[in-house]
């Protein structure tokens, strides 16, 4: 797809990757959505620089913890500033570890109707607005751990493994005139409110490259995937190959 004069909404795109999936879209000549939960100042900086490129930008935030009102109001705005939409990237997630014994269903609940229910609605308001007549893209952020499942952070691997499966689900309902792909990332930023330097550290023996990613390399794979007009149902892992090392 060339993204030149379309419109994308990305969802949690104010800040880390989403911001810079966003920024790429724009670079590449799309408008954008910028959803938010909290972080309007960061919200109104990205589609400031969004403008600068010379395409539309739209701030809008929304709770995802309520997904399908959420998504129709999400959908709603965007239709109403820039008509059909082309291109859905659920990016906006949430990453909180406990055990078993220690997960509370709110905890349950708010991993998997940020991480899973909302994309899943955000996807169907976006199947819905899209005319007969035009192709369109739906990206996911998923995880490495969704395909390779380690012991910890359950709750959040267990919603980020449905929407894996929903990434190929979709790809196959939704064809031809839908691609539905994911970004699968590996280490790319720090947990906010940990030590960067020490999480660095601590990752950068586990990859094989020997480096953790940034951003930038999740939004050139993000614009790989929606420019091409041949993939479908992939899951594509920026590890640096730590999927084939870790546990």
């Amino acid at each position: 797809m060339n993204l030149d004069g379309k419109t994308c909404v990305v969802t949690g795109a104010a800040v880390r990757i989403g911001r810079s999936i966003a920024l790429g879209a724009g670079r590449a000549g799309a408008n954008v959505v910028v959803h938010y939960g909290t972080s309007k100042d960061e919200a109104e900086e990205t589609a400031a620089e969004l403008r600068e490129f010379g395409v539309g930008a739209l701030t809008i935030s929304a709770d995802l913890n309520d997904s399908v009102a959420t998504a129709e109001a999400i959908f709603d705005a965007a239709r109403d500033a820039f008509g059909p939409i082309d291109v859905l990237v659920n990016s906006a997630a949430i990453f909180e570890n406990a055990p078993l014994v220690e997960t509370t269903e709110d905890l349950y609940d708010r991993h998997q109707n940020i991480n899973l229910k909302s994309p899943f609605f955000l996807a169907q308001q976006f199947v819905k607005q899209l005319p007969g007549d035009r192709r369109g893209h739906i990206l996911n952020l998923a995880d490495w751990r969704s395909r390779r499942i380690p012991p910890d952070f359950i709750a959040y691997t267990l919603a980020k493994a449905g929407l894996a499966a929903m990434t190929e689900g979709l790809a196959q309902q939704l064809a031809p005139r839908v691609q539905v792909n994911a970004i699968a990332p590996g280490a790319i930023l720090p947990p906010p409110g940990s030590d960067p330097e020490e999480w660095k550290s601590r990752k950068v023996p586990e990859i094989p490259l020997g480096r953790t990613g940034g951003p930038d390399d999740i939004a050139a794979a993000a614009l790989y995937l929606l420019q091409s007009d041949f993939i479908s149902g992939e899951i594509l892992h920026v590890t640096g190959a730590e999927h084939l090392s870790g546990p």
